[in-house]
């Protein structure tokens, strides 16, 4: 059986025109959880769910268990439906290996089983047991891989999304919101639903957004990161005092630092040949992210390639101490943002 698409399940669903085998994965945790859901939630009649529908957690799955699920005939309903959860099949010892693949290539066509991968993360191009193991279960199941949207994507939902709820919200409103909430469907749905329940009705502005969203670590690092970079020291310590406040972890704040910085040293190893911001994102993974790197772009103009770099050894130096000095994490990070701001203060000297 081929991949599918969300669209192809989508039809499945609506016409209960089910497939024996389906495995979810990707790196979208939101949509991999609605999409085995509603499978669940489609493939069996209320009625007869607690006879008909079964879940194994994949990381202690008993194989004959699983077995007979998958066997059983169902009670007074077209089918079954198996979930199993997290099966860690690049972990697993080859006799298991072995029953999960016989299981998996003969289930009988009263019966869909769903492998939802929520937190295994399959890797397909960089495990050759995951390479394997799709090649395998191929001819028998649909395979739908489910990975974060990109920014456009991202913006429809958000102005779909408040419709539904009986607001609006601008393209440029809902971008903004997405660059504080990030990419997760998860969270971005959430501070979604609590602007439309402070809103009540009618069109969502960026004042309501700073009034009610909560801002990622990575979105409130952009602002330290900013503020550094214009040389603002004293509303650069007052951001990290903010982040430590809220118990936010030290290893984070400088991994979203390190983050910034990266783009900014692209941008400019693309732009010493001549190269646009947004051609590092056809080397680099910055799919519905080129904004980052168009932001980076804007914000480092007075900075130099080779200082770029001394910028990253500070970032080195600092996280090899986080993780291994034994130092306070607060002075390594306030140590941090003085290096890098002298750095950057020496350009303009």
């Amino acid at each position: 059986m081929p991949e599918i698409t969300e669209r192809d399940l989508k039809s499945q669903i609506k016409e209960k025109h089910f497939s024996s085998l389906y495995m979810i994965y990707g790196d979208e945790p939101y949509l991999k959880s609605f999409y085995a859901g509603r499978i669940c939630e489609r493939a069996v009649d209320d009625a007869m769910r607690d006879f008909n529908f079964h879940r194994f957690e994949g990381k202690s799955v008993d194989f004959d268990a699983l077995s007979d699920a998958v066997e059983a005939f169902p009670m007074m309903s077209e089918r079954t439906c198996v979930l199993l959860k997290d099966v860690p099949v690049d972990a697993l010892a080859q006799n298991d290996r072995d029953k999960l693949m016989a299981i998996l290539s003969d289930i009988p066509p009263t019966c869909t089983v769903v492998l939802w991968m929520d937190t295994v993360d399959v890797q397909p191009k960089k495990s050759a047991k995951w390479r394997n193991f799709i090649k395998d279960i191929a001819p028998y199941a649909d395979l739908l891989a489910l990975d974060k949207r990109g920014r456009s994507d991202l913006i429809k939902l958000v102005r779909s999304g408040a419709e539904k709820r009986g607001c609006t919200v601008s393209a440029d409103t809902a971008a903004y919101l997405v660059s504080l909430a990030g990419d997760d469907l998860t969270n971005l749905l959430k501070e979604l639903e609590k602007l439309c329940a402070y809103k009540g009705a009618g069109e969502i502005t960026p004042r309501d957004v700073d009034a009610v969203a909560v801002r990622t670590v990575e979105a409130v690092v952009f602002d330290l990161s900013k503020a550094m970079l214009a040389r603002e020291g004293a509303r650069a310590f007052s951001i990290l005092a903010l982040l430590l406040r809220q118990k936010t972890e030290p290893t984070a704040i400088l991994g979203a630092l390190i983050a910034c910085y990266v783009d900014i040293y692209r941008v400019k190893v693309f732009a010493l040949s001549g190269g646009r911001p947004e051609d590092a994102a056809s080397v680099f993974n910055y799919k519905g992210k080129e904004f980052r790197l168009r932001n980076a772009a804007r914000d480092s103009r007075t900075m130099s390639l080779q200082d770029a770099r001394r910028c990253l050894e500070i970032l080195y130096r600092c996280d090899k101490n986080l993780k291994g000095s034994g130092m306070d994490a607060r002075l390594l990070l306030e140590t941090c943002i003085t290096e890098l701001m002298l750095v950057q203060h020496s350009e303009k000297t």
